[in-house]
C-alpha cells in the first residue's frame, strides 16, 4: 500500500533541533547540552546495590593491602 505521507506535508524543520538564543555556534550549543546531561547524571542518586558492590570492592582492596603489608614484615 502506498504511503500517503509526502515529504512536502511534513512540518518545516521537523527533526531538527534549533540552538538556543544564547549559543553562538552549534559547538557551543552542543557543549551546553552535554554539560547539562553530565550535571544531571552527577545529581542522580547511586542505587543501593551499586553502593553495596563498591563497598565490597573497597573491603576486598583493604584486605589485600593488609595481607601485603603483613607478608612484607
Amino acid at each position: 500500500m502506498p504511503n500517503n505521507t509526502s515529504r512536502a506535508s511534513k512540518a518545516a524543520g521537523f527533526g531538527f533541533i534549533r540552538p538556543a538564543a544564547g549559543a553562538r555556534t552549534k559547538e557551543d550549543w552542543i557543549g551546553n547540552q552535554l554539560k547539562q546531561v553530565y550535571d544531571e547524571a552527577l545529581s542522580e542518586d547511586i542505587p543501593s546495590d551499586m553502593m553495596d558492590l563498591l563497598s565490597a570492592l573497597d573491603d576486598s582492596e583493604t584486605q589485600e593491602q593488609e595481607t601485603a603489608e603483613e607478608s612484607s614484615k
